[in-house]
């Protein structure tokens, strides 16, 4: 054993000793860098130190890690190796580790650089050293709440490392006297920056959880739920912490409170304030104020406040509020009383209810409370795009406020995890020639009519049939119906079965994804076939060419008259680009409609492409909401890759069109079509622009084939 280092002054010597079984700690007699420092053990493998630490009046103490044995050497600069004397006890460190400081610094560096965290030998080690150190916590030290996972609050008055038998642990200062630390904390020791290490209570009494105090302080924004929540606000990145939050708000919610009488001088509600699941918050509300009583308005949550600014509200209106406050003591109301806003970064979350403060120039407050804001994104979705009247949307609203939430939201919606059944009724064709995807949703009405005009065709016997049921609710009366239609024709069909709606485009790539056939055919169930061999013209087209990325039918209303012959775009109001239909409306043998051609797009009601190119643009666009435009920019894709597209009127199908989005409360009586379209046209704008330039347009003379 070598001489220890005392008050009396240090070994000339570097010295070094183990912590655990991997860190080394070498003791240089001078302090200065030591940038150029080397260290081997024996004739092994040159090493550098990860760490240096500065000891007061003594040196420097350098950390490194290794698992090498025998005598150390150490190298400073262009010197030859110096053989060190053995190695010291632990105990050599004791009077070093006297300064509060350096005790902080190397569980700092021990957790970082040398990756000792999880080292209960190197623990131990510092345990033993720390032990001799460490003072009884002051006794207002104890937890105050339960956390989720182990954790709870603490009162403590810094943090530190907390030291256990495990390991290292983080311990992050308090904030209004609370820090949340792990399970492990109690009868750990706390190794501060300022002051001598604390032994914690080693059991102290199980405090209340977050959710019993929220309970018994319910409707109170006083007390120690609020300083809980406060000292938790720069955790809630951590799924305990934003859970323990959540349950907390959730599980004991304040009742919503409007002021909505019309005889008050200001009235006023918040309808909505719904998380947009990534940061921010989108509000739909309405204020009655004839006096301009309302100087401001601020929106308040568990974690402090946030000026609405008045730029940022979107005025809409609102016929109920109109009719409520038109015969009002104090005046009528603005035509224009509703309000929305979405703003992006609402502070830290998750937030369970929000309250919307107005302050009046009298300095007095109203508060409204709002409902609950934590709903399942594709439903809070639902409520962003149903929340203003179609008439009220304009560019500016839709790109401003509506469409960053709803994008957040669908987002958000999207990646929840799609369960996936996939049921084989009748015997499956044999390396089919098509594969026919149809999307399923509520409405089964044609199935048993587009089934039986598949099966009176020879062409459709040698194709797959794969449909995709994307409402969940429906399982057994869609099962029940195909095995009764396929027992009656013999035909055999897969079907696809959704945990949940996720949308045409997803319910379409599903399909696509079990299809096994060289040709995929994207087809709507309310589409049917007039009659037999309407597949043969299409599959001779893409043949024909194998620029042809995608081949489209004639569709026809029930009424024979024309719904589809190939897709264009036109300009429409805001100058946005609309997919429009060649002749829709026009008689089923208008010539101009008779004659094969190259055009823009086609619907997907009915397109039929090779496999290759499908997997060559990676199928439809998931980004569009419930369905609609996802054709358009398929068709747009394919084209960016080098394909064109093709449109086929000796194929003739009947089209009951939009029977099934008529049914989707995401999006009939909402704005999911402005949203889509001003996504596809955010999109492709300039390529439409473009194509467009060669393309004529209704009434104008196409060229010749």
């Amino acid at each position: 054993m070598g001489p220890a280092l005392t008050s009396g002054g240090p070994d000339p010597s570097p010295q070094w000793l183990r912590l655990g079984g991997e860190i080394l700690a070498i003791l240089l007699p001078e302090a200065g860098a030591t940038l150029g420092t080397e260290l081997r053990f024996g004739t092994g493998s040159i090493f550098r130190p990860l760490s240096q630490l500065p000891l007061p009046d003594r040196g420097s103490l350098l950390l490194a890690r290794d698992l090498g044995d025998g005598d150390l050497f150490l190298r400073q600069g262009e010197a030859a190796f110096q053989k060190l004397g053995p190695a010291q006890s632990a105990g050599h460190l004791l009077p070093l580790l006297a300064a509060p400081r350096l005790l902080a610094l190397l569980a700092s560096k021990a957790a970082g650089p040398l990756r000792a965290a999880s080292d209960p030998a190197f623990a131990r080690d510092l345990i033993a050293l720390v032990a001799q150190l460490a003072q009884p916590a002051p006794e207002a030290t104890r937890p105050v709440a339960l956390l989720g996972q182990g954790r709870a609050l603490w009162r403590l008055e810094a943090g530190g490392w907390l030291l256990t038998p495990q390991g290292l642990l983080r311990a992050p200062d308090p904030e209004g006297g609370l820090s949340p630390l792990p399970a492990q904390a109690a009868g750990a020791l706390l190794l501060r920056s300022e002051g001598p290490p604390l032994r914690l209570p080693p059991a102290p009494p199980a405090p209340p959880t977050l959710v019993e105090i929220a309970r018994r302080e319910a409707g109170s924004r006083r007390g120690l739920l609020q300083q809980s929540l406060m000292a938790l606000r720069r955790h809630t990145q951590e799924p305990w912490c934003r859970d323990t939050i959540r349950d907390a708000q959730v599980l004991a919610m304040a009742p919503t409170r409007a002021a909505a009488e019309p005889a008050n001088a200001v009235a006023a509600a918040v309808d909505r304030a719904l998380s947009d699941h990534a940061g921010g918050v989108f509000l739909i509300g309405w204020l009655h104020d004839p006096l301009r009583l309302t100087r401001g308005m601020t929106l308040r949550g568990p974690f402090g406040g946030t000026l609405l600014p008045a730029e940022s509200l979107f005025r809409v209106s609102r016929p109920d509020v109109v009719k409520r406050f038109e015969q009002a003591p104090f005046g009528g109301p603005d035509p224009r009383p509703g309000f929305v806003v979405h703003l992006p970064s609402a502070g830290p979350g998750p937030v369970a209810q929000w309250r919307v403060e107005l302050a009046l120039g009298s300095g007095e407050a109203i508060e409204l409370v709002a409902g609950p804001a934590l709903i399942p994104p594709a439903q809070a979705r639902e409520a962003v795009l149903r929340g203003v009247s179609p008439l009220d949307v304009g560019p500016d609203l839709l790109d401003r406020c509506l469409t960053p939430a709803a994008e957040r939201l669908h987002r958000a919606a999207s990646a929840e995890a799609l369960e996936i059944d996939v049921v084989h009724i009748g015997t499956p064709v044999a390396a089919p020639t098509v594969s026919l995807v149809i999307p399923l949703y509520r409405n089964l009405r044609f199935v048993k009519h587009q089934l039986a005009a598949f099966a009176r065709d020879p062409a459709l016997r040698g194709c797959e049939i794969i449909y995709v049921l994307d409402s969940p609710e429906q399982r057994g009366e869609a099962d029940h119906l195909l095995r009764g239609v396929c027992g009656l024709t013999g035909m055999a069909v897969t079907l696809v079965l959704h945990g949940r709606n996720a949308g045409y485009a997803t319910a379409c790539n599903s399909g696509a994804a079990q299809a096994t056939a060289p040709f995929l055919l994207m087809l709507n169930s309310d589409v049917v076939p007039d009659r037999p061999g309407w597949l043969a013209p299409m599959l001779a087209r893409l043949d024909a060419d194998r620029r042809i990325g995608c081949v489209g039918p004639k569709l026809m209303f029930d009424d024979g008259s024309l719904q589809h012959a190939g897709l264009y775009f036109a300009r429409g109001p805001g100058d946005d680009w609309y997919n429009s239909h060649y002749f829709k409306g026009f008689p089923r043998h208008y010539p101009e409609a008779c004659r094969a051609r190259e055009v823009p797009g086609v619907t997907g009601a009915a397109m039929l492409m090779r496999r290759a190119a499908w997997d060559e643009v990676g199928g439809f666009s998931a980004d569009y909401i419930v369905g609609d435009y996802e054709d358009s920019d398929l068709c747009l894709r394919l084209r960016q890759a080098g394909f064109t597209l093709f449109y086929e009127p000796a194929a003739e199908l009947f089209h009951f069109e939009r029977q099934s989005i008529a049914q989707h409360g995401g999006y009939a009586g909402t704005v999911a079509a402005a949203y889509n379209r001003r996504l596809h046209h955010r999109r492709w704008a300039s390529s439409i622009a473009q194509l467009m330039a060669d393309f004529p347009r209704i009434g104008e003379t196409f060229a010749a084939a």
